[in-house]
């Protein structure tokens, strides 16, 4: 697995620009049938912003790549969970899912930017806090459900 990881190329340059084509061509289906997000604009934008840190992470060579990808992927996470509680109507969820915007959504950011650019390191960051972001979460919500409902 490490060999194989070292000696992949960088598609980083391919991933930004197919991430960016879709985020165009989502805005120009939106504008062109004038569809009203209503109760998930909030969502839908913070996922937009999310998506569009991290291909701009992908175009970064330098440590500040890392960071915009990890600050993408928390985005991505907070966009998630508002989509889930608009979705559902159950707000009182976002006691026990901040975990999974936080240190869970930090660790998804590091695996996908040392995926995309072929880096050991930033991957095994990732898996650290995503099994953190994911053991806090499933902590809270027993101890929520079990003493709080």
């Amino acid at each position: 697995m490490e060999e194989n990881l070292e000696k992949e190329k960088d598609h980083s340059i391919v991933i930004a620009a197919l991430i960016f084509l879709l985020l165009a061509a989502v805005f120009g289906v939106i504008i062109s049938r004038q569809i009203n997000l209503g109760k998930f604009t909030l969502p839908f934008y913070l996922i937009v912003i999310g998506m569009f840190f991290f291909a701009t992470a992908m175009e970064s060579e330098t440590r500040a790549g890392e960071w915009l990808a990890t600050i993408g992927w928390t985005f991505n996470m907070l966009g998630f969970v508002l989509f889930y509680q608009r979705l559902t109507e159950n707000l009182q969820s976002l006691i026990y899912m901040w975990p999974l915007v936080f240190p869970a959504g930090i660790g998804l950011g590091q695996i996908c930017y040392g995926a995309v650019k072929a880096k050991k390191e930033p991957i095994e960051r990732g898996k650290v806090l995503v099994q953190i972001g994911f053991g806090l979460f499933i902590l809270i919500f027993v101890v929520f459900k079990l003493f709080f409902q």
